[in-house]
Order: C-alpha cells, then sequence, then structure tokens
C-alpha cells in the first residue's frame, strides 16, 4: 500500500484544497456554483475598468454610453455560462459525481493516487478515486478530443498570425496569434500524451478497485454455499 504523503492538517491549509471544496459544490450545485463565479468574475473584471473611469473621466454624457456598450457582451457571455454550465459538466464527469459531503483532504489525496497507481491505505480516499477514474472516461476527456481541439486551435491561429504578418509584418497582432498558436501546439505535445496517461492509470485503478470489492464479497456467498454441506457431515 502507498503511504499518504500529506497529513490531514496541513492538507486542509492547502490551496488545492479549497479548489478541491469548489470541485465538489460545483459538480453537485453547477448552476450556484456558476453564478458565483461569474459574478467574481464579473466584479474583478469590470469593477477596476469602472473605477478608472470614474477617476479620468469628467464627461459622464459620452462615458456612460461607453461603459455601459463594453459591459453588454460581457454580462451576455456571463449569461450563457451559467445557463450552460450545467450542460458542461454533465458532458465533462459523464454520469459520476462526488457526494456531497465529499472531504477535499479526500479529494486532494485521490487525484496523488490515481497519478502514482495502485490503491491507498484509506478506503474513503479509493471511493472518491474511483469517481474520478470514472469521470476520466467521458468522452470530453479523451485524448482524442485534446488533440482534435490543439489541432484546430492551431491550424485557425496560425492561419491569423501568418495574415496578420502579411498584412502588418511582425506586429503586436502577429505576435498574439503566433503565441496563441504555440500555446495549442504545446498542448498537443504535451497535454494529449498527459491526458492518455492518465486515463490508462485510472483505468488501472478502476480495475484494481473493482477486483478487490469482488473479493470482499466473495467469502460470505461462498461461505453460504457451503453451510449446507457442513450440516450434512
Amino acid at each position: 500500500m502507498n503511504e499518504p504523503t500529506t497529513h490531514p492538517r496541513s492538507a486542509r491549509r492547502h490551496p488545492r484544497a479549497l479548489f478541491g471544496r469548489m470541485q465538489v459544490y460545483a459538480q453537485n450545485h453547477p448552476r450556484a456554483y456558476a453564478v458565483r463565479a461569474v459574478s467574481v468574475a464579473l466584479l474583478v473584471g469590470l469593477l477596476p475598468p469602472f473605477v478608472l473611469c470614474v477617476i479620468l473621466l469628467d464627461d459622464w454624457a459620452s462615458a456612460v454610453p461607453v461603459l455601459l456598450g463594453a459591459a453588454a457582451p460581457v454580462v451576455i457571455m456571463g449569461a450563457l455560462m451559467v445557463w450552460l454550465m450545467p450542460a458542461f459538466l454533465r458532458r465533462t464527469l459523464g454520469t459520476s459525481t462526488l457526494q456531497p459531503d465529499t472531504d477535499p483532504v479526500d479529494l486532494l489525496e485521490a487525484k496523488r493516487q490515481l497519478r502514482r497507481g495502485g490503491l491507498h491505505e484509506r478506503d474513503e480516499v479509493n471511493r472518491v478515486a474511483r469517481v474520478l477514474a470514472a469521470q476520466a472516461e467521458a468522452r470530453i476527456n479523451s485524448p482524442r478530443t485534446v488533440n482534435v481541439v490543439s489541432v484546430v486551435g492551431a491550424l485557425l491561429f496560425g492561419a491569423l498570425a501568418t495574415m496578420s504578418y502579411l498584412l502588418d509584418g511582425a506586429g503586436s497582432d502577429f505576435r498574439l496569434t503566433a503565441t496563441f498558436t504555440l500555446l495549442f501546439l504545446a498542448y498537443l505535445l504535451f497535454l494529449g500524451p498527459w491526458t492518455r496517461r492518465y486515463r490508462q492509470r485510472a483505468r488501472e485503478f478502476a480495475r484494481l478497485y473493482d477486483e478487490r470489492e469482488t473479493a470482499r464479497e466473495r467469502p460470505p456467498e461462498a461461505a453460504r454455499e457451503r453451510a449446507p454441506d457442513a450440516l450434512v457431515h
């Protein structure tokens, strides 16, 4: 058995434990999570420019329409995110979701266990890791999906970078599109193989976990089958 690498008290203070609590909440309350996440994002994204405009601009008659015009598409995108979040999570998680009372420390350790391979010494960690292993089988999490998205993104931004270079040379537009092209190529080279390895380890863990659970259920059944023979003798 693998020994736990993080003491529970220190794990609860780990930044990823906070992310774990958010992940558990999002899987069980996707729309409420989307509302909170979008609200925070809008405050962080829109409040600083608004405050800056208040400080720098004096002509509110012309500034307010500009601010409203800039805020409208952001608000619309936020509303779409809230509306689509449940469907997106269903596609990402498949039919398996974490229990609402899942301990974020167990979730953190379960993720480590899937990367290490093998079964953990704590049953609760194994149960959480089994849910994560099932989620890894969702089609959207497949290496093929990652590769397709990476290739399409690299081709799209590569074409935009080429057009920008032909029109304006190595300007800011070219550098931006070239950066995105390299980013998608990096996804193709690194994220695709990592996803393949992660899914394979998740399948191996699921096999070990299911075999152990099956072995645990066999002895009582075997004892019941032998009971009539024992009575005859």
